[in-house]
């Protein structure tokens, strides 16, 4: 016999036993049924640790179901579905169980109904494990991501597309120096228009905020500069689901230190948002080519171990910076400008080799871009032979500004 459902059956008379026991067999329900007599017996299977799937519940009185003993299950066994069968149908008396925690009620004038009820209780305790089971494991995603969001050292703003605030940290409260009851009715524009009086000017800001639009990347949305002197980074990104866009991620970074830590940059060095994100975010050195001039960080002669006025002044003493192997690799980029780095080695101001990574884009003027000094590589021989010739788009003539 199948014994992979297994039924408690509380019950006083033997020969309602064995008919219940053939009505699930003929039924196509094989399965073990442990019977006890009494609620003493009942109450020690159900506190035993025994395994059961379903609770059968007669009346020993065989005038109204047994109550206590159903009270004692659901206190005892709460997810485990009980059928309770009254000698008599009783609709108000089934009601009253029903309400009380019972499954079904079957009454044994009408006991041919039960390999269905059975079959009904299983499924639907089979239905209410996996909800639990899913509920169990949303209420730890919830909890790990509230740990994650609390942990960063991001302030954190997650919104719907109908301006609705789904979820945000204390960081972002502490950064922007937005107060609880600010947050309580979780909408965007309330939040918005109190930052509008937080910060300086961050109109930018606030107008990508309300266009909700779909970035499917993290989107630097600038910077904010509070009324105390902090300087606030925002980006922002899409929140999707599969391929369709719910929402927007917005983060926000203090950085503050990073940005009074910084050289000033002259003005013909403002870069497009995404090489100027990359300047700051690291050893990153501006620079801005066009016909006339080679606009240089003074970050720049530093990364490369070079005296004020020691960058050449022509495209010839520029290339005899760069080591012979790489100078293909140069002038290739700047004839056929393309998103992807490319890495250079560039002799420092003590012989060295070193090697470097370049960005640049071309516009109608020339030519913008950052480089940063990678690891240092082994030193090449002084004598290597000299670059060929080559014909640039451009004649160029270099100059160092020097920033104050």
């Amino acid at each position: 016999m199948n014994t992979n459902i297994r039924i408690l059956y509380l019950e006083d008379r033997e020969d309602d036993v064995e008919n219940v026991a053939g009505l699930l067999e003929r039924e196509y329900l094989p399965c073990e049924l442990v019977w006890v007599k009494g609620h003493e017996a009942f109450h020690n299977a159900l506190k035993g640790g025994w395994s059961f799937d379903l609770l059968l519940v007669a009346d020993p009185q065989a005038e109204f179901p047994d109550q206590e003993a159903l009270a004692l299950a659901r206190q005892r066994c709460p997810n485990l579905p009980v059928i309770l069968l009254p000698a008599a149908a009783d609709e108000d008396l089934a009601v009253a169980c029903l309400r009380l925690g019972a499954t079904e009620v079957v009454p044994k004038s009408g006991v041919a109904r039960l390999a269905p009820a059975v079959r009904r209780a299983l499924k639907e305790a089979q239905n209410q494990a996996l909800l639990r089971e899913a509920e169990a494991e949303r209420a730890r995603l919830v909890s790990l991501l509230r740990t994650v969001l609390e942990t960063t050292s991001e302030g954190i703003l997650m919104v719907d597309l109908a301006g609705k605030i789904i979820i945000y940290n204390r960081k972002f409260l502490s950064l922007c120096g937005i107060p609880e009851y600010v947050m309580a009715p979780m909408d965007l524009e309330r939040v918005l228009r109190f930052l509008q009086d937080q910060f300086a000017d961050p109109e930018t800001f606030l107008s990508e905020a309300r266009a909700l639009g779909d970035h499917a990347g993290r989107k630097p949305l600038g910077y904010l500069e509070s009324k105390d002197q902090r300087t606030i980074q925002a980006f922002a990104r899409s929140h999707r689901m599969g391929r369709e866009t719910v929402g927007r991620v917005f983060s926000f970074m203090d950085v503050t230190d990073r940005e009074q830590s910084m050289d000033p940059l002259p003005e013909a060095l403002a870069l497009p948002p995404d090489l100027m994100e990359a300047a700051r975010a690291g050893r990153m050195v501006p620079w801005y080519l066009t016909q006339d001039e080679l606009v240089v960080s003074e970050k720049g002669l530093k990364a490369l171990g070079l005296a004020a006025g020691a960058l050449p002044r022509d495209l010839p003493g520029l290339e005899a910076m760069i080591h012979p192997e790489d100078l293909d690799r140069l002038r290739l980029a700047l004839e056929h400008p393309r998103a992807a780095p490319f890495e250079l080695r560039m002799r420092r101001g003590d012989g060295s080799w070193t090697l470097t990574r370049w960005n640049l884009k071309r516009g109608s003027e020339g030519y913008r871009g950052v480089f940063t000094e990678l690891p240092r590589v082994t030193p090449a021989a002084d004598d290597a032979q000299a670059p060929g010739e080559f014909t640039p788009r451009f004649s160029y003539k270099v100059k160092v500004i020097q920033e104050t």
